[in-house]
């Protein structure tokens, strides 16, 4: 008896050892640069390739599998954009850390790793967005990659190629991290973009961006790459044209680079006004009858690019920028026929201003690596803008000139800005603080109607601290700032500091359901050419004067953001609301027989926005159609006026593709904004494009407008003293065909460098236009 309870033990022993649960972990790096890699795909397979578990590895790159019984496996890592690996894992019978597994970056994308359906991952503070073979494909440049992933809140206007959000505010483009132009997200190869990542609402890190879209890519080892990105519709039928051209070359450590950005447009466009002007004793009215004037306007931008990097270590980049833009005639131009309550004489008028302006900046960056996960960046930027305007108005009544306004400005404006950033990774999140600096002095020189010169000082610092941590399925972000603006201007000044404080906090569900919450007091600084102190006249009854005594205005945002995304549906909400405080807005006032435009801080301003987007995709990543009701609601509080307007819209998007084929539609209704007394109707139109993409090149053609002849925008103001309606059309921009073409050719290996993650510039000249907005 003694001798079978003794096997028995035994054998039980045996059993247990040999059916053990254990634990396999490990982490996944760049072959190259050694950084961690998150969102990898792992599975665990038996030896005979027979599927065990599977796991992502996380935002350090760890990965673990628990509750593995003992024996022998294979573990496999895929990625896209990174070769697929196959790691052994025999004799497993404990807890067993396999350390650091390398990923290559695979010379071409997507054939070591396929996505059939593009996967997005909800983070706390952005979405981390695959593209899929398909959608790769159907691409040419990172601007239409973006377009077929119909992104939410993400409206990208193919006529006048710019990435905004609802409202109007610009999207932050960014490429690894460092901030770029649209010229340079055109010359993206989309097989080389590995992900997206989509900051919809973005923190202290960004300055509170409206959105942040962040190209994640590979680089070259050695050789290099060319690329072209050619839309233009033909010259005989109008003046437009965009057209991109890049091409990088690296040697071991250091990569050359250059990018150039050539714009056109050479447009007719149509105005109409309807003024009314209430004076003391009369009420006048005029209306206006336009005549086609041209808009014409021709911009150059070019970068020259030197980077040095160690891997892991350190990083040095220096770019040295060239922007030009030459306009001979303003969008502003009109030539028209004005019939006045007051004179059986009609008023024949000529508004013309042009717009010279060049500015060379340089950019230096240093980026180090230190231990215990922690990085310092360095940036400063240098500019000069060297600027000049002028405006020639006229009014004539029977070819007798009756009012003659001319001004010349020229400007000079001399600017620096240095930011410097620290981060440290901790185990349950991340702590990042900053400071950024800009100085600046402008010198303008009016002359004309107006002669007199005006210098302004601006400075404005901004520091901040910002502490991220996750607990289970929550994440939360707290983050605290202190922002001070600095201006003079002859013997005035002003100064004033903002405290910015700012909390996140996200709760993901599940893996397909997210809700957000995010809540922050931020500010901003007038204009330059607002705080100028000098009037320029408008037309003969009006004139618009500069204000230096303006205020910085502080705000604050709430935004709750909620998503669902699974099989062939997905939905997102959004909604908004802020409040800003003396907002500076326009103020309209009768003094001397004349109406003086200027802008003033008034009480107060609210808006919401809310959006809805509804996804569906009936057949993978080839067809994919998207629809997004929106609402906007605007309190303006004046200092002697309260106005308020609701606005409803819709966008649609349809996007299909079939090997290297792809179509392209695009809806959008009018979004009109409001603010101070004025309501700006935004523009309504619809494009369908149709292409065909090769390894190498694409070629597409697309038709704006397809069912329109007219495209309009407009403006209504709702001032007491002088209201007005403009209404600003062409049929230029209705049923016009644009042709695209692209061309990108590698030559040499890749490599993975570090990225600088700021880029600071400065665009604003500071000088005072008199024309009418």
């Amino acid at each position: 008896m003694k001798r079978l309870l003794t096997l028995l033990t035994l054998f039980a022993i045996i059993t247990s050892i040999s059916t053990a649960q254990i634990k396999i972990s490990g982490t996944i790096v760049d072959t190259d640069t050694h950084d961690a890699l998150e969102f990898v795909n792992i599975a665990l397979l038996n030896q005979d390739s027979t599927f065990v578990a599977g796991a992502s590895s996380d935002t350090k790159g760890l990965f673990a599998f628990n509750n593995i019984p003992t024996g022998n496996y294979i573990l496999s890592a895929a990625f896209v954009g990174y070769q697929k690996a196959y790691i052994p894992v025999n004799d497993v019978n404990k807890n067993t850390d396999i350390g650091s597994i390398p990923l290559e970056a695979s010379d071409i994308a997507l054939k070591d790793v396929t996505v059939t359906a593009n996967a997005v991952i909800q983070k706390a503070d952005r979405k981390i967005i695959i593209p899929s073979d398909a959608q790769i494909r159907a691409s040419n440049s990172g601007v239409t990659l973006l377009r077929n992933l119909q992104l939410s809140r993400i409206i990208i206007n193919p006529i006048n190629n710019t990435v905004t959000v609802p409202g109007g505010d610009a999207v932050q483009l960014r490429i690894n991290g460092v901030e770029v132009t649209i010229a340079e997200v055109v010359a993206l190869q989309p097989a080389d973009i590995i992900r997206i990542e989509y900051h919809d609402d973005p923190g202290m890190r960004y300055n509170n961006a409206a959105a942040v879209i962040d190209y994640i890519t590979r680089h070259r080892e050695s050789g290099g790459s060319v690329s072209a990105n050619l839309a233009n519709v033909p010259p005989s039928i109008m003046g437009w044209g965009e057209n991109f051209a890049s091409a990088k070359v690296n040697n071991k450590k250091s990569e050359f680079g250059v990018n150039a950005y050539w714009s056109r447009r050479g447009i007719d466009w149509t105005r109409e006004n309807q003024e009314t002007f209430v004076l003391p004793d009369k009420t006048l009215q005029r209306i206006e009858e336009g005549q086609p004037t041209k808009f014409k306007d021709d911009r150059l931008n070019m970068a020259l690019n030197y980077n040095l990097n160690e891997p892991d270590k350190y990083l040095f980049n220096a770019t040295l920028r060239y922007n030009y833009q030459k306009t001979p005639n303003q969008f502003s131009d009109r030539e028209s026929i004005i019939h006045s309550s007051d004179n059986n004489t009609p008023l024949s008028i000529l508004d013309h201003s042009t717009w010279n302006n060049n500015t060379p900046s340089l950019d230096l960056y240093y980026q180090r690596n230190l231990k215990n996960d922690q990085l310092i960046i360095f940036n400063a930027v240098g500019t000069y803008i060297d600027s000049k305007s002028t405006r020639l108005y006229e009014e004539r009544r029977n070819e007798e000139l009756t009012t003659d306004i001319f001004s010349s400005v020229t400007g000079d404006k001399y600017s620096f800005i240095m930011e410097g950033i620290y981060e440290k990774k901790l185990n349950t999140g991340k702590l990042s603080g900053g400071i950024k600096h800009t100085q600046s002095y402008t010198s303008n020189v009016y002359e004309g109607n107006v002669s007199t010169n005006i210098g302004l000082n601006f400075a404005e610092t901004y520091g901040y601290g910002e502490l991220q941590w996750r607990k289970n399925k929550f994440n939360y972000t707290l983050g605290l700032g202190v922002m001070r603006t600095y201006n003079s201007q002859g013997d005035g000044k002003n100064e004033k500091y903002i405290f910015r404080p700012t909390l996140r906090i996200a709760y993901n569900i599940n893996d397909n359901t997210y809700i957000r919450y995010n809540g922050y007091i931020s500010g901003y600084s007038p204009s330059l050419s607002d705080l100028n102190n000098v009037e320029q006249e408008i037309d003969s009854l009006q004139i618009r004067r500069g204000n230096p005594n303006l205020q910085t205005v502080w705000f604050y945002s709430n935004t709750l953001n909620a998503g669902f995304n699974k099989g062939i549906f997905g939905a997102e909400f959004y909604m908004r609301y802020s409040y800003d405080h003396k907002p500076i807005m326009e103020q309209i006032t009768f003094e001397d027989g004349k109406f003086v435009r200027s802008n003033v801080n008034h009480k107060g301003f609210h808006r919401i926005n809310i959006e809805t987007t509804f996804k569906l995709k009936p057949w993978k990543d080839y067809i994919t159609f998207s629809v997004s009701p929106g609402l906007n609601r605007y309190i303006s509080l004046g200092n002697d006026y309260t106005h308020t307007y609701t606005n409803w819209r819709m966008r649609t998007s349809l996007t299909a593709n079939y090997k290297r084929w792809m179509l392209n539609f695009e809806l959008m209704t009018r979004w009109n904004n409001y603010w101070g007394e004025t309501q700006d109707i935004g523009e309504k139109f619809h494009v369908l494009m149709v292409g065909y993409n090769a390894e190498k090149w694409s070629l597409s053609a697309g038709m704006f407008n397809p069912f329109t002849k007219d495209y309009t925008q407009g403006s209504k103001n709702y001032s007491r003293l002088a209201p007005n309606v403009s209404n600003v059309y062409t049929d230029n921009l209705g049923q016009i065909v644009m042709v695209n073409f692209t061309l990108n050719l590698n030559f040499g290996r890749q490599y993975k460098a570090a990225n600088k993650r700021l880029n600071n510039d400065d665009t604003d000249a500071g000088i005072m236009s008199g024309t009418k907005k």
